[in-house]
């Protein structure tokens, strides 16, 4: 299903990989720290990190802001019932998602399935935008390359246009291709 990192201390670790094996999540890894965590969100990406606080090193709240700001990744955070309240309000404007221990296998489950959409929902959105940004960058090259046939070349913009896409059709490369070629050739005439 997913990757996850279970940031927690040591016996709580294998109490917690068990129930995200049994809930079909095929990755789990581990750390015992913040530092350490930190150090396997630069290494690796995770769908989900389950943070057990508080943590050896840190309570465990500026790790989930760490994860939230660097990552794509989903954070819960599980605390006791009496700091919550408190924990809550420093992450809910992060999407942090907080619950109080001790946690149910179902309610857990329920929660990281529901985060684990939301990664993908999030995953899906940041590729739509790259695709959007890649074909504005597309365009910017096509047109500049037209000006510079215009400019140079004494074309039209429709004969700098049907120029440009007969060319990257003949060559059977992309227009992006064509228009750098021409921005590198023309831009020093």
């Amino acid at each position: 299903m997913a990757s996850v990192l279970i940031v927690s201390t040591a016996e709580y670790i294998s109490k917690f990989s068990a129930m995200l094996s049994e809930a079909g999540f095929d990755e789990v890894y581990q750390a015992h720290s913040g530092v350490e965590a930190r150090h396997l969100i630069v290494e690796r990406q995770y769908a989900l990190m389950i943070i057990n606080a508080p943590l050896a090193d840190e309570f465990g709240y500026d790790l989930a802001i760490y994860a939230v700001e660097n990552t794509t990744m989903s954070v819960l955070l599980l605390t006791r019932a009496d700091v919550c309240d408190a924990v809550e309000n420093k992450v809910e404007d992060y999407g942090v998602v907080v619950m109080s221990k001790p946690v149910t296998s179902e309610g857990m489950f329920k929660t990281l399935k529901a985060m684990y959409a939301n990664h993908n929902r999030i995953n899906s959105i940041i590729k739509s935008n790259r695709r959007l940004q890649d074909k504005i960058e597309e365009l910017k090259l096509v047109d500049r390359a037209k000006c510079l046939l215009i400019a140079h070349e004494g074309m039209s913009e429709e004969q700098a246009h049907r120029y440009i896409e007969t060319t990257a059709m003949d060559m059977r490369v992309s227009k992006k291709q064509i228009a750098e070629k021409i921005i590198s050739i023309k831009q020093y005439d």
